[in-house]
């Protein structure tokens, strides 16, 4: 019994030219190898098929029944087995999958918002699942497969995930229309007089690597108002004197009645990453979300 094993694709892409070829000499200069390791090689395939394949005439090489009936089955083969190994071909207007990210309430608002528009501009089949989970609860997500992308902070990647740099984001000090703030430019000391807001999931317990570099800050003594979405901010903001600071994007996507501070000092900054499992690094379609993702993070 023939092992397939010995039935190398090499072999046959010789074979295959040589049954379009019927010439060692044209075989070899087609496959841009010498003739002598044409030859070699049909001798080899002569053994393999346990028949001589070709009979030499006075003008090259005469097919025998044996190599002819081999003909159709030799291209089928080889086209199958370029197929097989191909890239598969990506086309954004004809894809129809389920794309999954965690966010939270910043970067849903900042960046997925303008993210998904983009996507369906681009590939309207596509359907978009956001969540909002913790950055365990991604992690244990992903790794089981349930979760395609995460946007987060370096300091909550895990150290086996792939991940992105998308943007930097300073902060800038917010207050309503009609604070007493009346100034555009003001110290640091004249914001601090005010009692803050400050968005966070966990209320007072002001947990993640934002609240780490904070918890010695005068900041904190400060905070009278915690909210877990930066959504409700303009209206805490409105008609009061309460102050918060913001990821500057966020500026003039949540309300257009929030005035910017700029505070003469240090302002602390985020960086934003896009994170994913190392099984869908080349994911033709994960690929191409995360090219969208980072041309709408560069012009937003």
């Amino acid at each position: 019994m023939t092992d397939i094993l010995r039935a190398d694709l090499n072999l046959l892409k010789v074979l295959d030219v040589l049954l379009d070829e019927c010439s060692v000499s044209l075989a070899a200069k087609r496959l841009h190898v010498t003739q002598p390791s044409v030859s070699y090689t049909l001798q080899k395939l002569r053994e393999l098929f346990d028949d001589p394949l070709f009979i030499r005439a006075q003008r090259g090489l005469i097919p025998t029944a044996r190599a002819e009936a081999l003909r159709p089955s030799i291209k089928r083969l080889l086209n199958d087995a370029q197929t097989l190994i191909k890239p598969p071909e990506f086309r954004p207007d004809q894809a129809e999958f389920t794309f999954s990210v965690s966010a939270n309430d910043y970067l849903q608002i900042a960046l997925l918002a303008p993210f998904v528009k983009a996507v369906r501009a681009l590939s309207p089949k596509v359907k978009i699942a956001i969540y909002d989970l913790s950055a365990e609860e991604a992690t244990a997500r992903m790794r089981r497969g349930e979760l395609d992308l995460v946007l987060t902070f370096p300091q909550e990647l895990a150290a086996d995930f792939c991940s992105r740099q998308l943007f930097r984001d300073d902060y800038v000090g917010v207050v309503g229309r009609d604070h007493p703030l009346k100034s555009k430019s003001v110290s640091a000391k004249q914001f601090m007089r005010y009692d803050q807001v400050i968005v966070s999931p966990t209320g007072f317990a002001f947990e993640g690597p934002l609240y780490r570099g904070l918890i010695d800050s005068p900041i904190m003594q400060k905070i009278a108002v915690t909210s877990p979405s930066f959504a409700i901010l303009p209206r805490l903001l409105a008609g009061g004197d309460l102050v918060a600071m913001i990821p500057r994007r966020l500026l003039a996507m949540i309300a257009s009645d929030l005035r910017e501070i700029h505070i003469a000092a240090e302002m602390p900054a985020l960086d934003v990453i896009a994170a994913w499992h190392p099984r869908l690094d080349h994911d033709p379609a994960q690929q191409w979300v995360r090219d969208v993702l980072a041309r709408v993070a560069a012009i937003n």
